[in-house]
């Protein structure tokens, strides 16, 4: 078997925390986030908690106002709704030329007219003609529209809850991202100077002619050193990235600068519940469920609202009518009315009942329809709901455990380094076992920090995926 050669094994040392960092980069590029260069470092810079970040990328969010925007358009619409319970007002007012005219007279039986021939003896006047309508007994038409705008402004509430949570999650994730970059700097600035005094203690044994090193192992430093060196790079540009993420989430000016609070990833030591109360808590309060809800409830009533449309509605009306023409002589009959001189009102309870040869059936069977999908989209959610949150709380569990072996590892490896730095002192040990010693604790100390970055993230979308996010 081919022993691995050097940089083999200083890859698989820095391999795991390597992919994590790209993969975050990978992460927040496919996110639309531009490439920032990073500033210096200005006296007076801001320290911001996570929880400070969440309430200025909320502040600030367009989704979020969009969806406020919403909430006002389906408000608009349950105004109109209420609005149909009110008398309805119309008036139409007219002027126009009116040929002048007299009275009729009754001549040996028969009607004359003594009004001038003259085409051009012609006046003005003026009408108006108005109709106040009262809704008495529509049959649900109202009514069942009323409640289903109601509950339409509640969904489109709960939509706005869904926002809130989406930004809280993404906030997380940079957040998180930014100090897993941190910390990933750290580890290779901590590697640089292990290889940085082993580079002094091998170059001490040479000048004093010791057996036990060669340059080779020279050689074998400037292989690790730059690896290392390397991964910093890749560990610093996501730190970048990830901080001009943040700095456009919360709508931060160009001018100024931010920095975050802490130095790792926050252990969070969360007592997780039984898996089943996390599926029923996603069930009963995950706004996605609770704005499908109201929704089936409001085409529940458009189904009602529908049928109504079949039946007659009742209701009263007052009318009347005004007209005068000053060039015209009044003329009062209960048998002729004048268009352009009269008076008359009164007050009235009609019926109307539209017919047609199955419009308003297909209506019907149309809103039946829209009902019968939300009922099985609301099948379907309750059927992948609970597979999906189990999938995250297995992942939680899976990190933590990973987390915490790694973290002993990491420890365990650490005073390995330490006892070989003794040996190789002492003349007992030999340059590999002091790069064997870094390359396992970098190993096993990426992992730590990889398992410590998706455990924290695990638990936010966790979070998310039962609806505990809201601001």
């Amino acid at each position: 078997m081919i022993a691995p050669t050097v940089r083999e094994r200083v890859r698989g040392g820095y391999r795991t925390l390597y992919v994590a960092t790209i993969s975050l980069a990978v992460v927040l590029i496919l996110q639309s986030v531009a490439w920032g260069k990073p500033q210096e470092k200005k006296p007076g810079k801001r320290t911001l908690t996570l929880q400070q970040l969440q309430e200025m990328a909320l502040a600030r969010s367009p989704s979020i106002e969009m969806a406020r925007n919403e909430v006002g358009v389906s408000k608009s619409d349950l105004k109109q709704a209420e609005s149909a319970y009110y008398p309805q007002f119309d008036a139409t007012v007219v002027t126009g030329p009116a040929a002048n005219a007299d009275e009729p007279l009754v001549v040996n039986g028969r009607i004359t007219d003594p009004s001038s021939s003259d085409i051009f003896d012609i006046g003005i006047f003026g009408r108006l003609d108005f109709t106040l309508t009262q809704p008495l007994y529509t049959f649900g038409k109202l009514s069942n529209r009323k409640e289903a705008a109601l509950l339409g402004v509640k969904a489109k509430q709960v939509e706005i809850e869904q926002k809130k949570a989406e930004i809280v999650v993404r906030v997380k994730q940079l957040y998180y991202g930014m100090v897993l970059a941190r910390q990933g700097m750290g580890v290779a600035d901590e590697s640089e100077e292990y290889l940085d005094d082993t580079r002094r203690r091998i170059k001490a044994l040479i000048d004093a002619g010791s057996v036990n090193v060669d340059e080779s192992d020279l050689y074998m430093v400037d292989a690790y050193s730059a690896e290392a060196k390397s991964f910093r790079a890749e560990a610093q540009k996501g730190e970048r990235v990830a901080y001009f993420a943040l700095k456009s989430l919360i709508g931060m000016p160009p001018e100024e600068d931010f920095d975050i609070d802490v130095e790792s990833l926050p252990d969070q030591g969360n007592v997780l519940e039984a898996q089943e109360k996390y599926i029923q808590k996603a069930l009963d309060q995950r706004p996605e469920m609770k704005q499908l809800k109201h929704g089936i409830d409001a085409q529940k009533y458009m189904v009602q609202a529908a049928k109504s449309d079949l039946y007659p509605s009742f209701f009263a009306v007052v009318l009347g009518s005004f007209a005068g023409a000053p060039g015209r002589d009044q003329f009062d009959s209960p048998y002729f009315t004048d268009e352009f001189n009269h008076a008359y009102g009164g007050f009235f309870a009609g019926l109307q009942w539209h017919f047609d040869f199955g419009i308003q059936q297909a209506r019907v069977d149309k809103a039946r329809a829209e009902y019968s999908k939300m009922l099985n989209t609301k099948a379907y959610a309750e059927e992948n709901i609970p597979i999906q949150v189990a999938n995250i709380y297995q992942e939680v569990l899976q990190y933590k455990t990973a987390m915490e072996a790694y973290e002993e590892a990491a420890s365990a490896s650490r005073k390995w380094v330490v006892v070989a730095f003794s040996n190789f002192d002492m003349g007992l040990g030999t340059a590999k076992r002091i790069f064997d010693a870094i390359d396992k604790y970098g190993q096993n100390r990426g992992r730590y920090l990889e398992a410590l970055y998706n455990y924290n993230l695990a638990l936010a979308q966790l979070e998310y995926a039962i609806g505990a996010i809201s601001d």
